[in-house]
């Protein structure tokens, strides 16, 4: 059988989404591993005054092209930006740059998505349902396409509250020309507004517009060769190229990070809860590895991966917070953490909220008074709104276990040759230790995302014990108070009532 190498040897690949997250790790990715691929185009937006020319050249810079560059300086050749907005018609493509690629692609990865949680309808809908129709439109027509992969997420059929999730497509509770014949005619703000509705029982808008996009590529993979990916939550580089490396704090880093900046400090879910999850360069293996698979077999249904590891290596919320912050205090200390880490887990609505007012948004007030006094910017309170709207956004994730039904995925594993699995791997190693990995992440996390100095370790550490023994010293005054307070309303009952 013809290797993933060889497969791919002058091959033209089109990405989208190729400045986020998924984008980045799997050009550089192909471009590494694949060195005989021709040609790949990058479908990026302009953003913030930057063309998508502009931006590409600035992330091709990062420390995560950091060993191809050094190895083959001039292999960003091999990349063409188009300037295109996945929310736009025809994807914002001129038509010269529209031609060029149903005449010369042979691969189309197709990972652009908004992700925000508490996107409006309209705009997560554009970006990611009509986006996806508008990519799967160029597909049909595309003259010599192989293969297209779709990145879908395993969470987007969330509403249907099963115990248990397929690696098949579920019925939308929407149908998908309906919401679209809305959104292109009603007013965004009308839409907007009345999204609880139309969404029904997704905890938001980026689930419900990926649940749609699925039925479309499920539409349309009668036309093409279809691969169907899911990767669970994406945390950062498990091996290569850069261990840890992240552009983002999503998922279980995100809630690890805030804890230990001593910014979060209650959490509604259960401690024993595990949320699933999966490297992106493991998951990125996983697109690569499908893609050939769809090709090289004899499978013309539409291929759907459930791409997880918490089946063979569930790690529950109160693990990961414990390790988080045991590698926090004694191995890599954050900088700038305001407060000494802990987090509190709350089940009941009343009992968050009172607690999130008591520890977050009373002490956010606070420091933003000190700083409006010392004529410094206030903060706080701007990071405590957004850490509210993140946890409310979380909570369907952190109430319950969620498992996902991965035989499909696990498949995989076995189709590659034992040089191909170490290079293409969407296995779990014989050797992986969660601590190492824990252990890179916060690394990772640390060094490129929040953009610390791994040096003065000493310094921080020092400065965490401090922190420690002024939460316990603030934590006696209240007790101490607390009690106080208690013991004269009962000495005032007694004496009115009783003596």
């Amino acid at each position: 059988m013809i290797t993933i190498k060889e497969w791919m040897n002058n091959k033209t690949i089109l990405i989208t989404g190729g400045a986020g997250f998924f984008g980045k790790v799997l050009t550089e990715k192909l471009l590494r591993a694949c060195p005989g691929v021709e040609r790949i185009y990058l479908l990026i937006r302009p953003k913030h005054g930057k063309t998508p020319q502009e931006r590409w050249d600035d992330i091709s810079k990062d420390v995560l092209f950091g060993p191809l560059l050094k190895e083959v300086p001039d292999i960003m050749k091999k990349v063409t930006v188009l300037d295109g907005d996945m929310s736009v018609i025809n994807l914002g493509l001129s038509e010269e740059s529209i031609e060029e690629l149903k005449n010369r692609v042979n691969i189309i990865f197709h990972s652009a998505a908004t992700v925000r949680f508490n996107d409006p309808l309209h705009k997560a809908f554009l970006s990611n349902t009509r986006g996806t129709l508008e990519m799967c439109k160029l597909a049909s027509e595309t003259k010599n396409l192989e293969v297209f992969v779709h990145v879908s997420t395993a969470y987007c059929h969330h509403n249907l509250k099963l115990t248990c999730y397929e690696e098949k497509v579920y019925e939308p509770c929407q149908d998908w020309r309906t919401i679209l014949k809305l959104i292109e005619t009603e007013n965004p703000v009308v839409m907007n507004t009345i999204s609880y509705k139309i969404i029904q029982d997704h905890p938001n808008t980026y689930t419900f517009s990926k649940s749609l996009s699925e039925k479309i590529v499920e539409e349309y993979s009668h036309k093409f060769p279809t691969v169907l990916a899911r990767p669970t939550v994406v945390v950062g580089v498990y091996q290569d190229p850069v261990p840890g490396w992240t552009d983002n704090m999503n998922g279980l880093i995100g809630i690890t990070t805030g804890m230990c900046k001593g910014v979060l400090r209650v959490l509604k879910g259960r401690k024993e809860c595990c949320l699933d999850y999966i490297p992106v360069d493991v998951s990125v293996n996983a697109l690569i590895v499908g893609a050939w698979e769809k090709v090289t077999s004899e499978n013309k249904e539409l291929s759907i991966y459930n791409c997880g590891y918490a089946d063979l290596i569930p790690i529950s919320f109160q693990t990961l917070l414990e390790e988080g912050g045991d590698l926090n205090e004694k191995t890599c200390p954050l900088d700038d953490d305001i407060w000494y880490p802990f987090l509190i887990f709350v089940q009941n609505n009343f009992n968050f909220h009172l607690l999130f007012y008591l520890l977050q948004v009373l002490p956010a007030v606070i420091i933003d008074s000190i700083l409006f006094l010392v004529k410094k910017e206030r903060r706080m309170v701007k990071i405590t709104i957004k850490i509210y709207q993140a946890l409310q956004a979380l909570e369907a994730f952190t109430m319950n276990n969620i498992r996902f039904d991965n035989k499909k995925y696990h498949d995989l594993w076995e189709k590659l040759t034992e040089d191909e699995v170490e290079i293409f791997r969407v296995g779990v190693p014989a050797n992986f230790r969660w601590s190492d990995t824990m252990l890179d992440m916060h690394r990772g996390v640390k060094q490129y995302y929040l953009k610390e100095k791994l040096e003065d370790i000493e310094f921080h550490r020092l400065k965490l014990k401090r922190l420690y023994y002024l939460d316990r010293f603030v934590r006696g005054i209240l007790i101490i108070a607390a009690f106080t307070l208690s013991y004269k309303l009962i000495n005032v009952v007694l004496c009115k009532y009783i003596l």
